[in-house]
């Protein structure tokens, strides 16, 4: 069996070769075919008179039935080393390779590639062979009641019937052939050999398999224990979006496997199938997300979409063995015992490959092909030129629900689009402009430095540290990493909310015992603001410090930390839909009061402008824009959506300036402050008294008595 460059060039060696290895397998085939025929002829009669002797004669089977599997598993692991390394001499007799030493080189390197991935398919065989031939001591025998003198046999679920479940063909030359055809020219003769030699070999295995079975179909009853769990198509988790991006990207984007991946990507995904385990392992059916960047951190997937996105062929499972069996005594300790992850047979790493696949094929009936595969179960044996018309129906059957798993996958594409990069950094720099030019007139104007200005003002500067730490040093500098930006980020919107709510009780207090702020003294604004300052500051410090813990201290808390600070958030928003329906209470009420004792104005309560700039204030200073943003999130539908969303939000900072800086009070304001800088001798009216006293005074003459003036 050992073969070299210089064995593979020289006929008579090559030829040599080939034929002790053709020799060999035929043999091999021809023993397994016998040791199959020999227990055709021993049949097995049970014959018996009470309970006593039907069991002895079924200790008797079962110990039959295991020297049977004793016998064939050296055989088949035989079959597999011998196939595996036949692949290799038989491609180069076959494609009559005459390339120079350099591409003869390459040539042999990438044919060792293709023999290791069917000596990992063949392992998967041979695993799963192994753990049927321990079963056979769990096989039970009892009488049939329908059929008296017959007897039912029950097999365990992790029984030989699960071997039926592994694909009749590798499909490599449908999957990497175009993909590898610029690298190696001959890439797809070599992906159909190993096919044919794997579906050579399929065939002979499975019939020494199952085929034991069918001998008896009219002296026992096969009965096989069913695995008792509902369909999981519609069962969802949250993961990391890592993960999801990097199973997006190699379904659009495969790599042929022929090609030497680096090994930071090898590492990545024996990483990511770490970190998928991790998720899994947690079972969370959603995470609340407070942001955009919270959104990019967490993706809400289907399960069996994830476990076909992880298993299929561009996944990240392809140098895992196809254990059937393992995959679902996997299964089985993962939905059966949750606690107890100890029974697993698989290793972390390789744990999300192993119950992916179980789950895919037996619990997933909206992802499953297993139809298909049944299909094919009735091909054997057929010669390919009678059946060519099943074997075209089963592969454009394939196709098109590989077509359909692969679009559903594809909406996770894209979290940000590369198109719209641009017009993103220039809804964000403009952002940033215009919150930045809002807090500077209201540091500017004395004004506006009364108590609700200065909490406005806090709001500002929280809203824009959130958008540097979030959008400008993340994103530029990845520091730091992306969970503590994402506690930032939340921190900091929950912040603003109860800054909000510091405005909007404000307001209400106000109304409530008609005092207007330009009637507070320095002093008093001073000390009015440093309680407001204490007030929003205990309940967010409380908070922040439970939402921190709970992350920090286990990954399982990841969900209890986001819905601490979703509860605030929320709670915080009701607090200001309660302070601004009294005071549309309150209005309504006075209006009607006012109406009762017949006083009258001309004057309308506020034009359309104005009104629409109230709205628009309401809105904002409700906090409703934050609860429909994180509402948004919460559906994480098709992520180019959540994306358009997070480019709205980028328009608030230009929204405020408009609203709360060029309105009838402000503008006029700063615009007599800008042209005193030109003119400093033109004082405006107004501003040419020395005193608010003054001022105050010249008011009171020009104003009507308020008794006449209905106006509130």
């Amino acid at each position: 069996m050992e073969w070299n460059v210089t064995t593979l060039q020289t006929g008579d060696l090559r030829h040599h070769i080939l034929s002790q290895s053709a020799h060999a397998v035929r043999r091999i085939t021809r023993a397994t075919l016998s040791r199959v025929r020999c227990e055709r002829r021993r049949l097995f009669d049970f014959e018996w008179r009470n309970k006593t002797a039907l069991q002895d004669q079924a200790t008797v089977f079962r110990k039959g039935l295991s020297s049977y599997w004793r016998d064939l598993a050296p055989l088949l692991s035989l079959d597999a080393t011998h196939a595996s390394q036949l692949l290799v001499p038989l491609a180069f007799e076959r494609m009559g390779n005459h390339a120079s030493d350099q591409q003869l080189h390459r040539w042999i390197k990438d044919m060792k590639r293709v023999k290791d991935m069917l000596r990992t398919k063949s392992t998967g065989w041979l695993q799963d062979l192994q753990f049927a031939s321990k079963q056979v001591e769990h096989y039970e025998v009892e009488e049939d009641k329908d059929r008296p003198g017959h007897v039912i046999i029950r097999r365990p679920l992790l029984s030989v019937r699960l071997l039926s479940y592994h694909p009749w063909s590798l499909s490599f030359d449908d999957d990497f052939s175009a993909l590898c055809k610029e690298q190696q020219p001959e890439a797809s003769q070599m992906f159909s050999l190993a096919d044919d030699l794997y579906a050579f070999h399929r065939t002979y295995w499975f019939r020494a398999a199952e085929f034991i079975f069918s001998f008896h179909d009219y002296d026992f009853k096969i009965v096989d224990e069913e695995w008792q769990l509902e369909d999981r198509s519609h069962d969802t988790l949250s993961v990391g979006s890592d993960c999801v991006q990097l199973l997006v990207n190699a379904l659009d984007h495969p790599t042929c496997p022929l090609e030497d991946l680096p090994l930071e990507a090898v590492k990545q995904r024996e990483q990511c199938r770490e970190q998928l385990w991790d998720d899994v392992v947690q079972r969370s059916p959603h995470t609340p997300v407070t942001s955009y960047l919270a959104y990019t951190q967490r993706v809400n997937v289907n399960l069996c979409l994830l476990a076909w996105m992880a298993v299929n062929s561009y996944g990240i499972c392809q140098d895992v063995p196809f254990s059937m069996i393992q995959s679902v005594h996997d299964a089985r300790c993962y939905f059966d015992s949750p606690d107890d992850q100890s029974c697993l047979q698989s290793n972390a790493t390789d744990a999300i490959c192993s119950v992916s696949r179980a789950i895919l094929l037996l619990k997933c009936r909206n992802f499953s092909s297993i139809r298909t595969s049944h299909d094919c179960t009735s091909a054997v044996g057929v010669k390919r030129n009678s059946s060519n018309g099943l074997y075209q129906k089963l592969t454009e059957e394939t196709l098109n629900y590989k077509n359909s798993l692969t679009s559903a996958t594809l909406k996770y594409k894209d979290f940000k689009i590369d198109s719209l990069k641009p017009l993103e950094i220039s809804f964000i720099l403009e952002n940033i402009i215009f919150r930045f030019s809002t807090a500077g007139v209201y540091l500017y104007l004395p004004q506006l430095r009364n108590l609700p200005g200065k909490i406005f003002l806090s709001f500002q500067i929280t809203c824009i540290t959130q958008i540097l730490c979030s959008e400008v040093v993340y994103r530029m500098t990845g520091v730091p990493d992306l969970p503590t930006a994402v506690l930032i980020d939340s921190a900091l919107t929950l912040l603003s909310c109860f800054w909000l709510n510091s405005f909007c009780y404000h307001m209400y207090a106000c109304v409530r015992h008609l005092r207007l702020p330009d009637q507070l003294l320095p002093a008093e604004v001073s000390q009015l603001f440093r309680r407001e300052v204490l007030c929003v500051f205990i309940p967010w410090s409380i908070v922040c410090v439970a939402a921190v813990a709970l992350e920090k201290t286990s990954k399982h808390y990841l969900i209890h930390s986001r819905i601490v600070v979703l509860a605030g958030i929320s709670v915080s928003v009701a607090f200001n839909l309660v302070c601004l329906g009294l005071l549309g209470y309150m209005y309504l009420r006075t209006r009607c009061t006012m109406r009762q004792l017949e006083i009258v104005d001309n004057k309308k309560f506020a034009t359309k402008k104005q009104c629409l700039f109230m709205s628009v204030k309401a809105i904002i200073l409700s906090g409703i824009g934050i609860i429909i943003r994180i509402g948004f999130h919460q559906a994480q539908g098709i992520a180019q959506f959540v994306y358009y969303m997070h480019l709205v939000t980028m328009v608030q900072g230009p929204v405020l300036f408009v609203c709360f800086v060029c309105n009838g009070t402000t503008l006029p304001l700063l615009k007599n402050r800008i042209l005193l800088w030109w003119n400093p001798t033109n004082i405006p009216a107004g501003l040419e008294l020395c005193s608010a006293a003054e001022r105050n005074l010249a008011r009171r003459n020009n104003e009507q008595s308020p008794f006449s003036e209905s106006s509130l």
